[in-house]
């Protein structure tokens, strides 16, 4: 029953989620009305960041499985993880390109490239440990939430105590379904908000 709850869990947060989760948590934020974006071009951009980030990489998991390419869909061998991770890494840098276009979109610019960044950076340590990539999304969420309040002087308390939350949550539902060791665990989260986090005070 716990495994079936932690593989759940894993599915709900997984982390090709995370750029949908972090636009929503941004047009909610006090300060993102200012800047006059209306509610359809939000759920233009929300749904197009959809499809991009979490529809094709998933078609793309899909369609490698079903080519016997990787022998299931979790990936949980290190090296079926390189072509996902790689085609993964050209959708997200896509949304990036095509939200610096829009200028008013600056927060989910930088956050896009932040997350293109660290599915580079969990391709490389991918070749030494099967670092969490789940943790590597948390830990960018939980940077770019602490980043964001530091940028714009605001409380962001409420969001970051759930982020943080759900990391915390998504950790032990991975710990739980053994697809990870603590460290794995620890090292992602940790490099997702020191990447995140700089990316964002820097840009």
């Amino acid at each position: 029953m716990e495994k079936t709850l932690a593989r759940a869990l894993s599915v709900l947060f997984h982390p090709l989620l995370i750029p949908t989760y972090f636009l929503l948590i941004l047009f909610r934020l006090p300060f993102y009305p200012l800047l006059g974006v209306s509610v359809k071009i939000k759920m233009m951009v929300l749904l197009f960041i959809f499809v991009l980030t979490f529809v094709l990489p998933i078609l793309v998991t899909a369609g490698m499985w079903m080519l016997k390419l990787t022998e299931s869909l979790e990936m949980r061998r290190r090296h079926e993880r390189i072509f996902p991770m790689i085609a993964i890494g050209i959708f997200f840098y896509i949304a990036f390109y095509s939200l610096k276009l829009l200028a008013v979109f600056q927060p989910a610019t930088v956050f896009m490239l932040g997350s293109t960044v660290l599915v580079l950076l969990g391709l490389f340590f991918n070749y030494f440990y099967k670092i969490s990539q789940h943790m590597i999304a948390w830990g960018g969420l939980t940077g770019a939430v602490i980043a964001l309040a530091f940028s714009f002087h605001i409380s962001l308390y409420f969001w970051l105590f759930g982020v943080i939350l759900i990391s915390g949550i998504t950790g032990y539902a991975r710990l739980k379904t053994a697809s990870h060791t603590p460290f794995e665990i620890y090292s992602g989260y940790l490099l997702g908000v020191l990447v995140m986090t700089t990316l964002f005070l820097k840009l």
